[in-house]
């Protein structure tokens, strides 16, 4: 989808409306970005929806894959939630993600199941399983593991609005001249996105606002991911969509001649935060038909924060 004054237009009201919304506690400013909706918040299972829209599209109209992957783990985390205080913090253990190879174009529908949290062990452990549709096309399938650790010092956690929580939305719409400087922060990254998706042909705002720097090196490749408000989760920490998001990107510079993600699995180990997210892929198998990538995501000081493990392939190849 092409950036049209118009759709500029559309995406700065976006972006004040999420900022406004977000002053609120409870759902971050991404949620009121992408108007992630809950349909359904029950224990037999959670439905939500995202819109498509030009804030979350590329040039050809289908939803960006960060965005996807955002709308994945924020669901299953819901359907584990469903069973927990909703004033309780919950965090992604690990994440399993398999790709149709169906493009995402029109609503999301993204619903899922969770089994309930177990409490033999010292952190209550609760899985979940799910699938992302479009129109009636499966685009992913996903699956995990989520724990329910103590909120960070001298937080207090807030219900999400649909756990009771308030909802951001019915706040007033702030004026430029009314945003700190955070938020001020996020209006320029997000000007910046428009520009850099205007002038590369198939690159949404999304993809350009969300998505690491990489680049390719004799090993794999490496990615230099910024740290904002706009990646950011209800404590501050980058939202774990976002980070096997880095990942995968990061992974794909690594392996250009297997253009096709199937599936990863992701393992959270410590939270993203700082104001970079590091990565590094390594190729464990480049074959004639699969190759296999290992990537590692780190904060400062190289703590290790995510470990994803990719499958690439090529194409159908012609008779």
């Amino acid at each position: 989808m092409s950036l049209t004054p118009q759709n500029q237009k559309i995406i700065r009201q976006q972006v004040l409306r999420a900022i406004s919304s977000n002053r609120e506690p409870g759902m971050h400013f991404a949620g009121y970005f992408l108007n992630f909706t809950a349909q359904r918040f029950k224990t037999d299972g959670v439905e939500f929806t995202v819109e498509a829209g030009p804030h979350c599209t590329d040039a050809n109209g289908a939803i960006n894959r960060t965005a996807l992957l955002y709308s994945a783990d924020m669901t299953l985390a819901a359907a584990n939630r469903v069973f927990t205080d909703p004033n309780a913090r919950t965090a992604t253990l690990m994440l399993r993600v398999e790709f149709t190879g169906e493009a995402a174009r029109g609503k999301l529908e993204i619903s899922g199941r969770g089994s309930g949290f177990d409490k033999r062990t010292a952190l209550p452990e609760s899985v979940a399983a799910g699938r992302v549709m479009c129109e009636g096309r499966e685009i992913m399938r996903m699956s995990g593991t989520w724990v329910e650790p103590p909120a960070p010092k001298g937080m207090v956690m807030r219900a999400l609005p649909w756990e009771g929580g308030a909802s951001g939305a019915l706040r007033p719409l702030l004026k430029k001249s009314e945003l700190d400087a955070v938020e001020k922060d996020v209006v320029r990254r997000v000007d910046k996105a428009m520009r850099n998706a205007s002038a590369a042909s198939g690159v949404g705002m999304f993809a350009s606002l969300c998505n690491p720097l990489v680049k390719r090196t004799a090993q794999g490749a490496n990615g230099r991911l910024p740290v904002g408000m706009h990646i950011g989760n209800r404590v501050g920490h980058v939202q774990g969509g976002f980070l096997i998001s880095a990942a995968l990107v990061t992974a794909e510079a690594a392996v250009p001649e297997h253009p096709i993600l199937t599936g990863a699995s992701a393992w959270y180990i410590s939270p993203g935060q700082g104001k970079v997210i590091t990565s590094r892929a390594t190729i464990l198998q480049s074959g004639r038909n699969v190759a296999v990538v290992r990537t590692e995501l780190f904060a400062a000081g190289r703590k290790r924060v995510l470990e994803v493990i990719s499958n690439h392939s090529v194409g159908t190849r012609a008779a």
